[in-house]
């Protein structure tokens, strides 16, 4: 009761503090793409208005991040992401909460040969400074990018952009049947006017619906309401973003109602967040899938049925539970935490099976001895899980229940270079990491199961899946492209090179006064859209 009362006064300081401190074709969708020039086209600009001066609710969204930009340019590292997240920025196209990609920039893409696309621009865009975002402007945004932002080159490398007229761009592709909506969806892709400086908020020339008239690098950014915004304006006057690095103190704020969005909450503090009537959580599980990596140049794993003992043994409801707070969903294939491949998260390994996975450690030679422990050959079955990050629960829960299997399991938790360095000398059994899973299949899958794969840390190199991957690479219709995805995804979980748990969750705390907020598997970029607003003072 006495630590109780002395928590009282901490809080309150606290609160007085942050006080202080406040002051997203082949799957384009041509049906939403008519209904969204058709929401575009109406105007509800007197309806802004009208709430912009609505003195009884509140003039400002606040939100709260772990981390903001350090930079107005958007070839900046990770600077996109925030202006577009904020609705300061915008790509050509943007992949709705179902996962489907919609025109925004674009008036709509279409695919005139294997190689080719042609994208057809909005009329009507134009930048902050009201200079029209023509063929000419994309491209040069699209080339100072290619120049300047490593993180472009991937969604980029093998696109080459020529004007047909000034609104239609031909895309050359340098392979066939290429999603060119879909790379071009990503944040990073931002279009900005390459002629404008940005080394400050004053020079720097957008596309979104938000100004961004204030900027303390890390510190808060503020922004207000475009009055050239070429499309349907947002109803809440400004935006202020303000860094604050501390999680507790994140809580707070958003609890105290001294800020109204805080993202990159941690699972640890959902109870908390859940008791209170001032906030909902947003909880929507993020398009990648926690995975553990096992590392094939060791003799144990390079039998197939010791790493399908491991999945069938892991009960991955508990694993949620322990580890993510009941927020996330179990998963047994890796592509299957992209919402366009959510059929096959249960495709194998459908129930968790200990007795299963004791058979076929019975078959790999595996036996359990009078100390519960699996030998073979006089040596007993050992694996050394490395975790880092948030990941220390996860890693003893899943130590937990493989010890049940009778296998000696161990787990180091640290920092991320421990893993990098034991990958390069080679010293490791297994570890976790959360790749994401949106975007173009075949990209994501040679990265991960192709033998000269970046992700491929095992050195997975399996004949069929190969001979999988150079199908998919030929495929020459949307079709039979997801056909050979879903049977790459299904043919790896079985050979299991690694092994799928859950999607990583993302907690979002949003006040109970705002409306519009849209849950989203890519939150990161979707925290500001046009009809948010407040519901009360």
């Amino acid at each position: 009761m006495k630590i109780k009362w002395l928590l009282i006064p901490m809080v309150c300081m606290l609160m007085v503090i942050i006080w202080g401190c406040s002051s997203e074709s082949s799957n384009l969708n041509p049906a939403a793409t008519s209904s969204m020039q058709q929401d575009n086209n109406s105007s509800t600009d007197n309806e802004s208005a009208a709430n912009a001066v609505n003195n009884d609710f509140p003039q400002e969204l606040i939100i709260v991040d772990q981390e903001i930009a350090a930079s107005v340019d958007p070839v900046a590292p990770l600077t996109s992401s925030y202006l577009v997240a904020l609705a300061a920025g915008e790509p050509l196209f943007k992949v709705d909460a179902n996962g489907i990609v919609q025109p925004l920039l674009a008036e709509g893409a279409e695919a005139i040969d294997s190689t080719t696309w042609e994208i057809s621009l909005k009329e009507n865009a134009q930048f902050w400074s009201g200079k029209a975002v023509d063929a000419e402007a994309v491209i040069a945004s699209l080339e100072r990018s290619r120049d300047l932002d490593k993180q472009v080159i991937p969604y980029i490398q093998d696109l080459t952009f020529t004007p047909v007229d000034t609104y239609t761009i031909h895309v050359k592709t340098a392979r066939e049947h290429m999603d060119v909506p879909l790379n071009l969806s990503y944040y990073q892709t931002l279009i900005h006017n390459a002629e404008a400086s940005f080394d400050s908020v004053e020079t720097m020339d957008l596309t979104g619906m938000y100004k961004v008239v204030a900027f303390e690098p890390q510190k808060r950014m503020e922004l207000e309401i475009n009055d050239n915004y070429w499309g349907r304006k947002p109803t809440i006057p400004r935006i202020v973003q303000e860094q604050i690095s501390d999680e507790q103190t994140r809580m707070l704020s958003v609890l105290s109602g001294n800020s109204h969005i805080a993202h990159k909450m941690p699972v640890s503090g959902i109870s908390q967040l859940q008791g209170s009537d001032e906030v909902r959580i947003s909880a929507v599980p993020a398009a990648n899938t926690q995975t553990i990596y096992l590392n094939l140049s060791q003799s144990k794993f390079q039998d197939v049925r010791v790493r399908q003992a491991l999945s069938w043994g892991i009960d991955r409801d508990e694993l949620i539970v322990q580890a993510a707070e009941g927020q996330s969903i179990p998963l047994t294939t890796w592509m299957s935490s992209n919402p366009a491949f959510s059929e096959a998260r249960n495709a194998v390994y459908t129930q968790y099976d200990a007795e299963r996975a004791g058979q076929l450690l019975d078959e790999a030679g595996w036996l359990l001895s009078d100390s519960g422990v699996r030998m073979k050959d006089g040596e007993p079955l050992t694996i050394n899980l490395m975790t880092w990050g948030g990941d220390s629960a996860l890693g003893e829960t899943l130590q937990f229940q493989w010890t049940k299997l009778g296998i000696q399991a161990n787990v180091q938790h640290g920092d991320y270079n421990l893993i990098e360095v034991a990958r390069e000398n080679g010293e490791w059994d297994a570890f976790i990491e959360a790749w994401s899973t949106f975007g173009d299949p075949l990209t994501l899958m040679k990265g991960q199961f192709s033998p000269s794969g970046s992700g491929n840390y095992g050195g997975f190199d399996d004949e069929l899946t190969n001979d999988l991957l150079e199908q998919l690479a030929l495929a020459n219709d949307e079709a039979t492209r997801r056909e050979l995805a879903l049977e790459i995804n299904a043919h790896v979980a079985e050979q299991a090179p690694v092994v799928s748990l859950f999607p990583r969750p993302q907690i979002t705390a949003v006040s109970q006064k705002l409306e519009g907020f849209v849950d989203h598997f890519r939150q990161f970029e979707n925290l500001v859209n046009e009809n948010l607003t407040f519901v009360s003072p």
